[in-house]
């Protein structure tokens, strides 16, 4: 199953997702809304810790960790449980926004050090 045709995603899900963004590059293993397992081609340990650590900060995900099977193998396994009110999928895209919103910030901090 892909990101895209996740029966928990839901429009405003599936809008987040940019058009340029290849959704065969995410796969779901899950038989839970609560807890899943996701599998990312072509994506490593930079992109596996930065999402493990925001997943943690956040306070309705029990438990999130990565792994790469083989350094030879181009794929991440991220695993993620949360607490009922929230699914696994939200709380993947909640975390990828937080991703997103923590690099806008340093590359605006970064810019604003350089004019002055």
């Amino acid at each position: 199953m892909t990101l895209a045709s996740a029966p928990a995603a839901t429009e405003s899900c599936n809008s987040f997702i940019p058009p340029s963004f290849d959704v065969n590059k995410v796969e779901i293993i899950s038989d839970r809304p609560d807890c899943a397992t996701f599998v990312f081609t072509d994506e490593d340990h930079t992109l596996g810790n930065a999402l493990h650590y925001v997943l943690m900060k956040n306070p309705k995900v029990d438990f999130s960790g990565y792994s790469i099977p083989h350094p030879s193998d181009n794929r991440m396994n991220l695993r993620i449980q949360t607490k009922s009110n929230i699914t696994a999928q939200e709380s993947l895209l909640q975390g990828l926004t937080d991703i997103k919103d923590i690099s806008r910030h340093i590359f605006e901090t970064f810019n604003n050090a350089l004019d002055q």
